[in-house]
């Protein structure tokens, strides 16, 4: 009876992980290029300068060591760049990791920003994009390629959080004349 109820445990907790693991794996897919795109569009206040300013002094300039050397088209409304980050596939040599470029564009308009994170590609000698590994029918599929796309969801969600912040405009302190 012990080692039915055992099993039954076992046989539950793989179903519930099973489960978690595949929505992990649901990213955002653009139906018209059919591309993870992570896109979002933030109230904001102040005017299209200042805010565009803030962008680029506050986010820019901090989450990226060079920004002009990323961007792609900077005309005072929109910033379109490429960049990359590194992936952990587990293996102590972090050069084995893979690497993943994408675009980004931010678009300031009167109140609002709208930023798009898109074109997500493994860099390697021919750049394949990463929806290949949505495919688990695929006969090279990897497990690991489930991770891989977690990862690429958790830096979008991070992107964004960081993003977000540096939207808050400063506060900004008076002197006391004496």
């Amino acid at each position: 009876m012990k080692r039915i109820a055992l099993l039954f445990v076992a046989v539950l907790f793989a179903t519930v992980t099973f489960a978690q693991s595949e929505e992990q794996t649901k990213l955002p897919i653009d139906p018209k290029t059919e591309q993870i795109t992570f896109r979002k569009v933030i109230q904001t206040v102040g005017s299209q300068d200042d805010v565009f300013n803030r962008i680029y002094s506050q986010f820019m300039n901090t989450y990226y060591k060079s920004p002009s050397t990323i961007l792609q088209q900077n005309d005072g409304r929109t910033l379109k760049g490429k960049h990359q980050f590194q992936l952990d596939n587990g293996d102590a040599v972090k050069s084995k990791w893979p690497w993943v470029t994408y675009y980004f564009t931010i678009e300031v308009r009167e109140g609002r920003v709208r930023y798009t994170l898109t074109d997500f590609m493994q860099k390697t000698q021919s750049n394949h994009p990463c929806e290949e590994w949505l495919n688990k029918e695929d006969p090279l599929y990897n497990p690991i390629w489930g991770s891989y796309l977690d990862q690429i969801a958790a830096f979008a969600e991070d992107w964004g959080q960081q993003f977000e912040k540096a939207l808050v405009p400063e506060k900004v302190f008076e002197e006391e004349e004496w």
